[in-house]
This record gives structure tokens, sequence and C-alpha cells, in this order.
């Protein structure tokens, strides 16, 4: 009886939090930027592909510039971050009016 009172009280407790992500590399915002874009399209139930990229830095931020094929089209991606910033604190621009 002592194991389930003990497995109920471990239960409740709170999750551990995440720990955010830091961005310190070009290339550490090149699988993020990829994600982000392709998740708004899934969400609106639009299959994105062929993604291209390429990444870069100037000074203290980081950028991708990417395309990812829609509807038949290339269409524009554009990431930055500031290096050593947390992954919610990069910006997304994608070149879509169905957006």
């Amino acid at each position: 009886m002592k194991t389930i009172a003990w497995l109920l009280l471990f239960a409740a407790l709170p999750a551990p939090a995440h720990e955010p992500r830091i961005i310190s590399l070009a290339s550490d915002l090149l699988p993020w930027c990829k994600a982000e874009a392709e998740a708004r399209y899934i969400a609106k139930n639009i299959t994105p592909y062929q993604w291209t990229a390429s990444y870069h830095d100037s000074g203290n931020a980081l950028f991708v510039d990417a395309k990812l094929r829609v509807h038949g089209d290339d269409v524009a991606v554009r990431c930055r971050i500031a290096a050593g910033a947390r992954e919610e604190y990069a910006t997304i621009e994608i070149d879509d009016a169905t957006l």
C-alpha cells in the first residue's frame, strides 16, 4: 500500500522544466528554421517539400536563407537570431501570402 501511495505522490509532482536550447552557431539555427517553416504549412494541411538552405553569420547575428517548395512554387524563408540567444527568440519570415 505504501508503494502505491508513493507512486501517486510522484505522479502528482510537476515534470522537470525543459532546458532552453541555446543557438550559438548559424548551423544550429538551420534545423529550427526548417522545422518551423514546415510546421506553418502542415498546420494548414499543406505538404511542403524540397528544402534548400544556406546559413551565415554577420557580427553577432545568425542567418538562414532558404527555399521551400509549396504550391508548385519556391517560397523564400529567412530566419535570424542573435548568437547565444535561446531558440524561442529566433524569428522567421516566409514570403507566402497564403500564410
